[in-house]
C-alpha cells in the first residue's frame, strides 16, 4: 500500500533540518550534535517501510525501492550511533535521508487518470469486421482491406498472447482497420502501448499511423526495432528508435511516449532507451484530416499513386507507405505522458 504519511513526513524533516541547521555552531571544538529530528525521521520511517509494499500495483511501490531506502536507514542509524558525529555530520545525515525518501516517494505506481485514456482496442470480439474501442470515447474501427498493390489484405482473427483463439488479430498485405478522425485521436503528447508479434524483418514494419510521418506513424524498422515518427508543427519529423532489436515469432510489449521533450521506449515493462532532444507538441492534422489506421500507416484509398505533388499536398505516395506483417493485441492510446511505474502497471496486467 501507499505511504500515506511521506508528504507530511517530508514537511516536517525539512523544518526540523533548517531549525538544526541554524542551530549549528562552532563555539568550543567538537561537540555530539543533536540527534533528535534525525531520531525521529528514521521512526516515522520504518513504520512507513513496514507497511509499504513493492509490485506493479497501484499504490505500490518498484522493486527494489524499499531495500534502497532501508539503506539510507542505516546509515541514518549509524550516525545516531557515532558518540563523536557533530552537527554538521548529523545535519547531513538528515538531508541524505530525506533525499532517499523523496526518490522513494517517486518510485510509487502512480494511477493512469483514465480522462486521459483517448482509446482502447482489445480485439477480443473474436468475429466480425469491427474492433470495439473500450473507451468511453467510442472510436470504433472498420475492417479495411489494403491497397492491390500489396496483395489487397483483410485482417483476420487470430491467437492471442494467452493462447485463446480469435482474440487478437492478423495483419499482411495491407490489412487494417480505420477509425475516423477525431482531434482527440491526434494529441499534443502521447503515449502509445500495444502487443505486437513480428512474422518477419522488414521495412516499414507499420502497425499504427495517423498520415504517417506528418501526423505519427509506430513501426518496426529494419533491425525490427520499435520505431516512432512524431510529425512536428513547423513541419518536420522526429525519428526515433529504440536501439533494440526484437525476435520475431515472438509477442511481446511496446510503449512509445512523446511529450516534454522527451521520447521514451519501452519494451515488456522495460524502459530502453530515453531520447531528450524532441521538444515541442505532436502536429495537429486537424486542417487536412484523415482517418486513423491500425496495420499499416494511412488509409487505403488515401495514398497517392506517385510522389509527384507530395510536396504540395502530403499525401503518402503507396511506394512510401507501409503495411504490418503479423499479429497486433490490446492497443491503448493516451493523451498523456505515462510513467515507467505506469508502464511496468500496464505490462504486469497485461502479461501472459
Amino acid at each position: 500500500m501507499k505511504m500515506k504519511p511521506v508528504k507530511l513526513m517530508l514537511m516536517g524533516i525539512t523544518l526540523l533540518s533548517a531549525m538544526f541547521i541554524a542551530s549549528c555552531s562552532s563555539d568550543d571544538g567538537p561537540v555530539e550534535g543533536d540527534k533528535t529530528a534525525l531520531s525521529a525521521a528514521i521512526t516515522e520511517i520504518e513504520d512507513a517501510l513496514s507497511s509499504a509494499e513493492e509490485g506493479t500495483l497501484e499504490g505500490q511501490y518498484q522493486s527494489g525501492s524499499k531495500a534502497t531506502l532501508q539503506a539510507a536507514v542505516d546509515a541514518a542509524k549509524a550516525v545516531v550511533a557515532d558518540k563523536g558525529a557533530e552537527q554538521a555530520k548529523v545535519n547531513s545525515a538528515l538531508a541524505n535521508l530525506q533525499a532517499a525518501l523523496v526518490a522513494f516517494e517517486a518510485k510509487v505506481v502512480e494511477p493512469i487518470d483514465l480522462a486521459n485514456l483517448v482509446a482502447r482496442w482489445k480485439f477480443d470480439e473474436g468475429t466480425g469486421t469491427t474492433a470495439n474501442d473500450e473507451s468511453t470515447n467510442n472510436f470504433d474501427g472498420a475492417f479495411k482491406t489494403g491497397p492491390a498493390g500489396w496483395g489487397a489484405g483483410v485482417p483476420t482473427w487470430s491467437t492471442d498472447r494467452f493462447g485463446a483463439a480469435n482474440k487478437a488479430l492478423h495483419f499482411d498485405k495491407g490489412a487494417n482497420i480505420e477509425v475516423p478522425y477525431n482531434t482527440a485521436l491526434n494529441p499534443t503528447k502521447i503515449s502509445i502501448s500495444i502487443w505486437v508479434k513480428a512474422d518477419e524483418i522488414k521495412p516499414g514494419n507499420r502497425f499504427i499511423g495517423l498520415q504517417s510521418w506528418i501526423g505519427y506513424k509506430f513501426e518496426l524498422q529494419e533491425a525490427n526495432r520499435p520505431f516512432l515518427s512524431i510529425g512536428k508543427p513547423d513541419g518536420g519529423t522526429y525519428d526515433r528508435d529504440s536501439q533494440q532489436n526484437l525476435p520475431i515469432n515472438e509477442w511481446h510489449h511496446l510503449i512509445a511516449t512523446f511529450g516534454g521533450g522527451n521520447m521514451v521506449f519501452y519494451v515488456d515493462g522495460e524502459l530502453v532507451l530515453a531520447w531528450d532532444n524532441t521538444p515541442g507538441d505532436a502536429r495537429s492534422i486537424s486542417g487536412t484530416p484523415y482517418n486513423f489506421v491500425i496495420g499499416q500507416d494511412f488509409p487505403t484509398d488515401k495514398y497517392a499513386a506517385t510522389d509527384t505533388n507530395f510536396d504540395n499536398d502530403h499525401i503518402i505516395p503507396l511506394a512510401w507507405g507501409g503495411f504490418f506483417h503479423g499479429s497486433l493485441d490490446d492497443i491503448r492510446i493516451y493523451k498523456s505522458v505515462l510513467t515507467a511505474s505506469q508502464v511496468a502497471s500496464i505490462y504486469a496486467s497485461e502479461k501472459p
